[in-house]
C-alpha cells in the first residue's frame, strides 16, 4: 500500500469533511488550540493545502455541513446540555466572512462521495470478545477499550487499543488470509481518538498523533 499524502499541521485536527465534487474531492479540515480554531483545504488531485483562515469565536457551535469552491454552509448549535439548531449559516472563503445566517432552512446536502466508515464496537458490547479471542490467537495481542472494524472486499482493517506502559493506538490492514499489509501505531495517551479512519474513494484516511493527516492509496 504505497503513501499517497501526508500532511501535518501546526494545531490537533478537531475534525475532517468532505466537499467539493466526486470529480475534485477536497477535505475540510478544521485543527483547533486553546480557545482558538482554523479552517483548511485539502485538494486530493493536487496534494494542495490551504488554510482558508481563522475560524470564528463561535467556532465550536458549528457544525460543516457542505460546501464548494467559493462558500460553506454550517449548521449552528444553541448552547445547552441538548443542543438544537439555532440557525443555518453560509460563510464565503475568499475572504472568510460570513454571508448569511437563517432561523430555519431545509437542508439535505446530497451524499455524492464514496466514502466510508468503520463499525465501532465497545469493549462492553459482547462482540467484542470475539475480536479479543481473533486477535490473541492470530496476531498474539490483547486487545481492549474498543475497536474500529471494516471489512472491504480483498481486505481487512482495523483500529484497536493495547496497553504497553500507556496506551497505544494501532491501525492494522490485512489480507483475507490475515496478512498484514500495513501495522501503524497512530496515537497513544491523550492523543487516542474515536473514529479513527475513514475511506475516500478507496483511499485510507487517518490521523497520527492528532496533527499528521496520512492517506493511502487505493485497497
Amino acid at each position: 500500500m504505497p503513501l499517497f499524502f501526508e500532511h501535518s499541521f501546526a494545531e490537533p485536527i478537531w475534525s475532517i469533511r468532505f466537499w467539493g465534487n466526486p470529480e475534485n474531492p477536497q477535505l475540510w479540515v478544521e485543527t483547533r488550540r486553546l480557545q482558538e480554531a482554523f479552517w483548511h483545504s485539502v485538494n486530493l488531485a493536487t496534494k494542495e493545502v490551504s488554510l482558508l483562515g481563522k475560524a470564528p469565536s463561535d467556532y465550536a457551535q458549528l457544525n460543516f455541513v457542505h460546501g464548494s469552491e467559493n462558500e460553506a454552509i454550517f449548521i449552528k448549535l444553541q448552547q445547552s446540555k441538548n443542543p438544537g439548531i439555532e440557525s443555518v449559516q453560509t460563510y464565503s472563503l475568499n475572504p472568510l466572512k460570513l454571508l448569511t445566517e437563517e432561523k430555519s432552512r431545509s437542508i439535505n446536502p446530497e451524499n455524492a462521495f464514496s466514502f466510508q466508515v468503520p463499525q465501532h464496537y465497545e469493549e462492553s458490547q459482547e462482540y467484542f470478545k470475539d475480536f479479543q479471542t481473533f486477535f490473541q490467537q492470530q496476531f498474539n495481542e490483547t486487545i481492549a477499550k474498543g475497536i474500529d472494524y471494516f471489512e472491504g472486499e480483498d481486505k481487512l482493517l482495523f483500529s484497536y487499543y493495547l496497553y504497553d506502559n500507556g496506551w497505544k493506538n494501532y491501525l492494522r490492514v490485512c489480507n483475507l488470509a490475515f496478512e498484514t499489509i500495513l501495522l501503524e501505531q497512530i496515537a497513544e495517551g491523550d492523543t487516542i481518538g474515536y473514529q479513527t479512519f475513514t475511506l475516500l474513494n478507496e483511499q485510507l484516511i487517518f490521523v497520527k498523533d492528532k496533527l499528521k493527516l496520512k492517506i493511502y492509496e487505493k485497497l
